[in-house]
């Protein structure tokens, strides 16, 4: 439920467990109990632990029926996972095969002929709250501290995660900074819109159709899972898929397999997902419009980017930010006095994070090397302060000029409404000859150095003829 622009829920939530200050993890002692390497006992300090006959596993088995690649331990917030890696002669414990078990107590497993005992224990860890930036989102506000924190935490790990947050706040900039965060990060980010596609193109999309499976299938295609396997998913606007295809999707990630629309057979991938949505899925789920048994698949770690108006003591850090990454297109760096932050801090920012930039951008361009109240009022279409209600008049100063000229060739000024697209459409330009450069032409760097949506930037390319 909401109340008002607030969910009721904490910001971030573990298993279902509002976070407090410290986070209950789990830790790990392996020790091998029969074979040439009886006795070793390891301590495990990392969240991720392979064992097999691979020299780069973490417990090398001198074992000839046990796999290169055998099984490996896996700490995911307060649990801890067994699962078997492919594993010709199998990982078993209490007797039966398991692929994917979570341990919740000290347990003896065998891989191929070797048996292990795994001693579990749990023990309080601090979440250190100092961090202001992670990726690209940065702010000092306490809420978005608590989301920094548990990343640190969470991001090396394969834990589901959701992040619930309106439309702006920078869900696909934190998934992207997760991912390079993850042991995963060399292996694909695959994004995915759920809100793009009807509920019938959501099964080839995802996992994939075979060459002449349905009308129009005039090719075979990979699935976002299959081009992701090993990497991560990130689903986008997880709130609007189809109910219908919902119990096909939780239980391919429940298995770990799919099969391509018009296949015979079934393949395993091994995929992280991420989601992202700006609806309330505790809503959804009450109206029958999402499942609650994927809610509790997929929200192992929920949490809640903040709208920039519950952060408006951030303003002057993003700004900084913004102003430092235009620097080099600009050739030189804006500065922003007080006047315009407090004017930026008295404002609702219905567009949040992507609003603030897209202003900052503009008078960065228009402004000449100082950003002023007067501009950043006309913008946001709000009275400047008076000096009277505690912000403190500015100096007297030229009013800002402009790099691009504003008149025609006959002397006479330009309409407002033309000299001002004339001077973002020069800005833009040069702005997109820059980042190109800077990424070596690379497309898709460039448009996530840019946060615009690939499509959109591809069709900015084609308007300034840089398409080559």
């Amino acid at each position: 439920m909401r109340t008002g622009t607030h969910y009721e829920h904490p910001t971030v939530e573990i298993a279902g467990q509002p976070l407090g200050e410290a986070l209950e993890v789990q830790s790990f002692r392996v020790e091998v109990l029969d074979g040439e390497e009886a006795g070793q006992r390891i301590e495990v300090d990392k969240p991720v632990f392979l064992i097999g006959t691979d020299p780069l596993c973490d417990l090398v088995l001198p074992d000839r029926t046990a796999s290169r690649r055998h099984c490996e331990l896996r700490v995911e917030g307060e649990v801890l996972r067994l699962v078997d890696r492919g594993s010709t002669n199998g990982t078993w414990l209490d007797g039966r095969r398991v692929m994917e078990v979570t341990l919740e107590q000290s347990t003896t497993l065998r891989a191929g002929s070797t048996h292990l005992r795994v001693s579990l224990e749990r023990e309080l860890q601090a979440l250190p709250r100092d961090r202001t930036r992670y990726g690209n989102i940065v702010g000092t506000s306490p809420a978005l501290r608590d989301v920094f924190a548990i990343l640190d935490k969470v991001a090396p790990t394969d834990l589901a995660l959701v992040i619930e947050g309106e439309t702006g706040t920078g869900k696909e900039l934190i998934v992207r900074a997760i991912h390079e965060a993850s042991r995963r990060a060399r292996r694909p980010l695959e994004v995915f819109d759920c809100s793009a596609f009807p509920g019938t193109l959501l099964e080839s999309e995802l996992f994939g159709h075979e060459k002449g499976s349905f009308s129009g299938a005039s090719y075979t295609h990979k699935g976002v899972f299959e081009r992701a396997d090993g990497g991560t998913v990130f689903l986008d606007e997880l709130g609007e898929m189809d109910i219908e295809f919902q119990a096909k999707f939780l239980r391919a990630l429940e298995l770990g397999e799919i099969r391509r629309v018009g296949g015979e057979r079934t393949q395993r991938v091994d995929v992280r997902v991420v989601a992202a949505t700006h609806r309330n899925l505790e809503e959804l789920i009450q109206q029958g419009r999402f499942r609650q048994d994927l809610f509790y698949r997929l929200a192992k770690v929920r949490f809640r980017l903040p709208p920039l108006r519950e952060r408006l003591e951030d303003i002057p850090l993003l700004c900084d930010f913004f102003l430092d990454q235009l620097a080099p297109a600009l050739g030189s760096r804006p500065t922003i006095t007080p006047g315009a932050l407090a004017v930026m801090q008295s404002y609702a920012w219905p567009g949040n994070i992507r609003e603030l930039r897209n202003i900052v951008e503009r008078a960065a361009t228009l402004c000449e090397g100082v950003i002023h109240t007067e501009y950043i009022a006309a913008e946001l279409g709000v009275e400047p302060p008076h000096p009277s209600r505690g912000v403190a008049a500015e100096p007297a100063e030229p009013p800002p000029t402009f790099r691009h000229t504003l008149e025609s060739p006959e002397g006479d000024l330009l309409p407002l409404r033309e000299a001002k697209d004339q001077l973002v459409s020069e800005f833009e330009r040069h702005y997109l000859e820059r980042l190109l450069e800077k990424h070596q032409q690379n497309i898709s760097a460039a448009a996530r150095e840019a946060d615009v949506d690939r499509r959109h930037f591809y069709r900015l390319l084609k308007k300034y003829g840089l398409m080559k």
